[in-house]
């Protein structure tokens, strides 16, 4: 079990993780604060940095980062990033920032002697034809396109960087490529939200209204894969610890949601009893995504919150916790 009944949770691999200096760029963000609990129930010297401590793509200030909080672990998660218009609207910025980053750490956690240098990289990554499920082997067989293109190729920069750092400079590094993420915590502000956050919260409001009908775009035949943050950080600590092959290693539950059924789970959970409408004159975008997952059990990881229950999960957090 990751947490027991009362939420706590439990150490992984403590013999690894005791007293050792991990620092996690974007720690203080979504995925990042569960990463950073796991981390610490599990014996670590955490420094969960954000763009306030230090700025990622200055060099001073990546310097800066190893002299001050002289990690043995350094867990990359910090990313520029944004919803489509953000990605359309930026794909020079993304492309630069997230690649200019991800380098400057890595050759500064090289001169450091940094033990294990961990890259959370994206989906994005793939390209857009490759065959469901999406094996890590297909990453190279086309270029990423679409909004999202630019960021999924300064991944795939970093990716082939930590296999080349490994090769010159013997540092060890590790590539995971997480499916979409939900839970507790996550951003619910329009501007920010991905899919699932995005449709909690225009369900909610349905209910609050006593709307008898909910219209969403596109036919709901599409497929995604969602997995849920505390999986995702377990999974996270457990390859720190154990996982030494550059390769990506996808991360996710291998089991394909249509968003028909995703939008009728979320209507359950929040109460909402009228119409779910779709609209097909609406885009659906790409028909099927689902990862093969089968590499990470190589670590000990499969995913344990089935999504109905995480859905509910996030449904009363958001209820909880949004402003008034």
């Amino acid at each position: 079990m990751a947490s027991d009944a009362n939420g706590h949770l439990e150490p992984i691999d403590p013999a690894f993780f005791a007293g050792k200096r991990v620092t996690v760029t974007g720690g203080r963000g979504f995925l990042g604060r569960f990463v950073c609990r796991q981390l610490t129930a599990s014996g670590a010297q955490v420094s969960a940095l954000g763009r306030r401590d230090y700025d990622l793509i200055e060099q001073a200030d990546v310097r800066r980062l190893f002299a001050e909080q002289r990690p043995q672990v350094l867990i990359h998660l910090a990313a520029a990033v944004g919803g489509i218009g953000a990605n359309v609207a930026n794909p020079g910025r993304f492309l630069y920032e997230n690649g200019l980053m991800g380098l400057m750490l890595l050759d500064e956690a090289r001169r450091a002697g940094v033990e294990k240098f961990v890259l959370i990289s994206s989906t994005c990554s793939y390209p857009k034809e490759a065959p469901m499920p999406l094996r890590e082997e297909s990453i190279w067989e086309g270029k990423p396109v679409g909004a999202t293109g630019p960021y999924g190729m300064a991944k795939r920069l970093l990716h082939e960087a930590l296999a080349t750092y490994r090769e010159q400079y013997g540092l060890q590094g590790v590539v995971l490529v997480p499916a979409n993420l939900y839970g507790p915590e996550d951003h619910f502000d329009p501007a920010l939200s991905h899919v699932i956050p995005g449709i909690i919260r225009r369900y909610v409001e349905a209910v609050e209204q006593g709307a008898e009908r909910v219209q969403n775009w596109g036919s709901g035949t599409p497929t995604r894969e969602f997995l849920h943050v505390r999986d995702a950080a377990r999974a996270i600590v457990l390859a720190t610890a154990r996982h030494r092959d550059p390769a990506p290693v996808n991360l996710g539950t291998g089991v394909e949601t249509p968003i028909r059924e995703l939008a009728e789970m979320v209507a359950r959970a929040t109460g909402f009893t009228g119409e779910i409408a779709w609209d097909p004159t609406q885009p659906d975008g790409q028909p099927r995504r689902v990862l093969d997952v089968s590499k990470a059990r190589a670590f000990g990881f499969e995913a344990r919150v089935p999504l109905a229950e995480g859905l509910a999960e996030t449904v009363a957090w958001y209820k909880a916790h949004r402003p008034d």
